[in-house]
């Protein structure tokens, strides 16, 4: 077997070990929903879906952007066909394995695996700082009086100045330098142009949960309140679970969103469920929904290839 075969043999063997592992996941979350008559709108749970996977062009943008202030020459197919991709690895344990997939589906006469290794790292804690910056700033600025506000705020700062701190400039180049890795071009316009792109990311997962909500019988009463609480939820939840450093944030996310929902649902009741059921529930079919959009697109871009 020559090397081309060898390394065409242990992709594919990856991508089932991927695949069905988050296969699995999905099987315990369908089973965590409570049995129930829903009533679902199916066409707004795929526009959950869709805005879910719509969300993220933009953090794939910049993830290409990072790679080329850094000096690589990415293709924009490549790119987003290894961004989206790589996001499966996520569920799986071990939080090498997005860096695997995404470095390994790059090419690599046109892309260092070391840099493009710091580029996700740059693209993941932007999109982290962001995404805590949001969350605190909705809470301040809309939702003061929700329980815990002081506490979410709290976190939602230290996980800002968490994510942002190592991605300066001056500390990053300190640090490389430290570590005897020659990197340049990481300038604060670089950072700059990251939290233009990804404001808009957090927005459009917002907005898929929002659908979630929907599609489950929620009416809508002010959609000016909703989406600014459902960014809120979404944001928070995210990023507390990044931090947890549980693959995919599985747990603490969940009990973060659901947290946050609860006092929603109280004010937003679907039927005659209580307040904290439906706030599991809900966390539980965006969670499903999510991974079947990135199951869907993965698998779309995985048997398709370009050349550039």
């Amino acid at each position: 077997m020559n090397k081309k075969r060898l390394i065409l043999a242990v992709k594919i063997l990856v991508a089932f070990a991927v695949f069905g592992w988050v296969g699995r996941v999905l099987i315990k979350l369908w089973h965590e929903i409570p049995q129930h008559q829903w009533e679902l709108n199916y066409l707004l749970l795929v526009l959950a879906g869709i805005c879910y996977v719509v969300a993220y062009i933009p953090a794939a943008i910049y993830w290409r952007y990072a790679m080329q202030t850094l000096g690589q020459q990415p293709g924009i197919y490549e790119s987003f066909r290894a961004y989206y991709i790589g996001h499966l690895g996520k569920y799986v344990p071990g939080k090498v394995w997005v860096l695997f997939i995404r470095s390994g589906l790059l090419n690599r006469k046109k892309t260092k695996i070391s840099t493009a290794a710091v580029s996700i790292f740059i693209e993941t804690m932007t999109m982290m700082a962001v995404g805590a910056f949001i969350a605190a700033l909705m809470v301040l600025l809309w939702f003061r009086n929700i329980e815990h506000s002081n506490w979410l705020t709290l976190c939602a700062l230290i996980a800002l100045i968490g994510t942002v701190l190592p991605i300066l400039p001056p500390v990053f180049h300190f640090v490389a330098k430290k570590c005897r890795i020659e990197l340049e071009g990481l300038r604060f316009k670089t950072l700059a142009v990251g939290w233009v792109l990804n404001i808009p990311v957090w927005m459009m997962l917002g907005v898929s949960l929002w659908l979630t909500m929907l599609g489950f019988g929620m009416k809508s009463e002010s959609v000016f309140t909703e989406l600014p609480y459902c960014t809120m939820a979404i944001s928070f939840s995210v990023v507390l679970g990044f931090a947890s450093m549980i693959p995919a944030g599985f747990g603490v996310r969940g009990l973060a969103m659901s947290i946050i929902l609860i006092p929603f649902f109280a004010l937003h009741p679907i039927g005659t469920i209580d307040s904290s059921t439906m706030a599991d529930v809900i966390v539980t079919a965006h969670r499903i929904i999510s991974i079947l959009a990135e199951l869907t697109v993965s698998a779309m871009l995985a048997v398709k290839t370009r050349s550039e």
